[in-house]
């Protein structure tokens, strides 16, 4: 069984991006305290066309289903997503042996 791999797409208003990285931080430590199967989330740069790539992994696709399912009742995660535009999220699988040991 792997891992599900949201990679997540989006764009900032430059003047929304400190914000925007403030938010993001306590969305994170929400979505972990409602749905611990949330396992990490390690990435998130802006790209040189300006958009940014966000990674969130989960302990299963059911468990990223639930927590998208769960969203609306996310206030910080709310907050922090009021501030993207042209979102696009690809689910992926990541099999277990794929994990890098550090």
């Amino acid at each position: 069984m792997g891992y599900c791999v949201e990679l997540v797409r989006f764009t900032v208003a430059e003047s929304d991006v400190d914000t925007f990285l403030e938010r993001r931080q306590e969305a994170i430590k929400e979505v972990k305290a409602a749905h611990p199967a949330l396992w990490s989330v390690p990435l998130c740069s802006r790209r040189d066309d300006g958009t940014w790539v966000d990674v969130w992994i989960y302990e299963s696709k059911e468990a990223a289903d639930a927590a998208n399912a769960d969203a609306e009742n996310l206030p910080r995660f709310l907050a922090m997503a009021e501030l993207l535009d042209d979102i696009e999220i690809e689910a992926t699988d990541m099999p277990e042996r794929a994990v890098s040991p550090l």
